[in-house]
């Protein structure tokens, strides 16, 4: 059984988040809540798996077999309602370099690109280097939280728009959309054309009352739709640079695996796979554990902030481990936060990476041991007492 209070040792193990801090903050030994992996180790089956593998004494190329795709489609079923094809299933490395390459493969130089900000920053950068167009979309903030802005979005799409990429549940505004959100953004995307490549990394941390809704929920989408999975948020590999696209449409699954193909790009990863099967063959009540303890540590920051920093604005958190929190009532830049922050002990992630009208927010994971997430909560204090304007 594992326990989550317990912190894995990550210094000193050429760790991003531990090791690496000076380039994004300019000093190092910070407790850092800043890239989104977690400080707690993960669920053991999956250890135990990779030390039997290599036991083996041989780790030389590997290819799909059935008891993979068993697992990657037993996990689709039990924990989101969608039994997938096998033949939907398209092994990648990372998801961001993956949909990267969706964005070449599939519309044409010049296209324009759909995201909803604040996102996940390297969502700007790949269409970019795609030499595409972004094409901005931003969530509507009303006083019951972030919505999707659909009549922003059918405007896009009757200019023109070639693809969307949508972050579900969202990163960093932690929203878990509805179905009849998805449902909407459905018919949008299938009237006019529009590829929805659907981010789903963190489809399994739900952390709210609303179940998530996979976009393989809608087959009439099914022609131009790719949806993103992977184990590497929920269950803390994404150093084994394993991932799952699920591509119903024969046509643009063809396309796509055609540019693999032609580059060689279609090895797996022989120990990333070893990983998917431990983890999807029983890893539900690990993962249900993980999601109470995420669900007790966003509980904790919430309490934190209403006694000790009202006004901090805490975004509902119903999906991700990773907190929104607006702190423009202190009438500081995203960056002078995460520079007063950081001078005070903890890491954060800039809110303005996220787009441009949310200067002023920061980002916050709370994927730690409860110690580690009090320090940090400390820090923020420490840094922003008197720092009202």
């Amino acid at each position: 059984m594992n326990n989550f209070d317990m912190p894995a040792l990550r210094k000193g193990t050429a760790c991003i988040k531990w090791d690496f801090q000076e380039a994004d903050f300019g000093r190092t030994g910070l407790l850092p809540f800043s890239i989104a992996d977690a400080d707690y180790r993960t669920y053991q089956p999956i250890i135990d798996a990779l030390k039997q593998r290599v036991d083996n004494g041989v780790i030389g190329y590997t290819d799909l077999n059935e008891e993979y795709f068993s697992a990657v489609k037993g996990w689709c079923s039990r924990r989101h309602g969608w039994t997938p094809e096998s033949s939907w299933i398209v092994p990648v490395g990372g998801i961001v370099p993956a949909m990267s390459t969706a964005i070449e493969v599939l519309t044409e130089p010049g296209a324009g690109v759909i995201v909803q900000p604040p996102v996940y920053d390297p969502f700007y950068s790949i269409i970019e280097a795609s030499g595409r167009k972004i094409l901005k979309n931003d969530l509507l903030k009303t006083d019951d939280g972030y919505r999707m802005d659909l009549a922003g979005l059918e405007k896009l799409a009757e200019n023109g728009a070639s693809m969307l990429l949508l972050c579900s549940p969202h990163n960093p505004v932690c929203r878990v959309w509805t179905y009849e959100e998805l449902k909407a953004l459905a018919d949008i995307c299938r009237r006019y054309g529009i590829i929805v490549v659907s981010d789903e990394i963190h489809w399994d941390l739900i952390l709210g009352d609303r179940p998530h809704v996979t976009m393989g929920t809608f087959p009439e989408l099914y022609d131009q739709l790719i949806v993103c999975t992977s184990c590497s948020k929920t269950f803390n590999l994404a150093g084994l640079e394993t991932s799952n696209l699920i591509i119903p449409g024969a046509r643009i699954r063809e396309q796509y695996q055609a540019y693999l193909y032609a580059r060689y790009l279609f090895v797996p990863n022989t120990l990333g796979l070893e990983a998917v099967k431990a983890a999807y063959k029983d890893g539900d009540d690990w993962v249900d554990r993980q999601c109470a303890y995420l669900r007790k540590n966003a509980q904790i920051v919430k309490d934190f902030l209403e006694e000790k920093l009202p006004e901090v604005r805490l975004a509902d958190v119903e999906g991700t481990y990773l907190l929104w929190l607006d702190m423009t009532a202190f009438g500081l830049s995203s960056d002078e936060l995460v520079s007063r922050i950081a001078e005070a002990g903890a890491g954060l992630n800039s809110g303005v990476h996220y787009g441009e009208a949310y200067d002023g927010f920061v980002r916050m994971n709370v994927a730690c041991p409860e110690q580690q997430l009090t320090e940090g909560l400390n820090c923020i204090l420490k840094a922003l007492k008197g720092a009202e304007s």
